[in-house]
């Protein structure tokens, strides 16, 4: 997701809009040309349409969202791997 604007308040208002949605399940501040990543859960595609379309493209600030849907998971894995001195 890329804002319109990256004023602290801006960022605040899109982060509590998202905490709102419950098929957002992770969204992370990314530094660059990307505002947010998000891990967006749903039934099916047509539900996940209807996140994007009614919940987050009209979103206050939301300049733009750029979609990529998962085919396959080659590892998932729960937890830091670091290792007890």
């Amino acid at each position: 997701v890329s804002l319109r604007s990256q004023a602290e308040q801006d960022l605040a208002a899109f982060e509590q809009h998202v905490a709102t949605i419950p098929e957002v399940r992770e969204c992370h501040m990314l530094n660059g040309e990307i505002d947010f990543i998000l891990k967006i859960v749903a039934s099916d595609l047509k539900g996940f349409q209807e996140i994007l379309m009614t919940q987050l493209t009209p979103a206050p600030n939301v300049a733009s969202v750029k979609t990529s849907l998962t085919i396959r998971t080659a590892k998932s894995l729960p937890g830091i791997p670091i290792r007890s001195s």
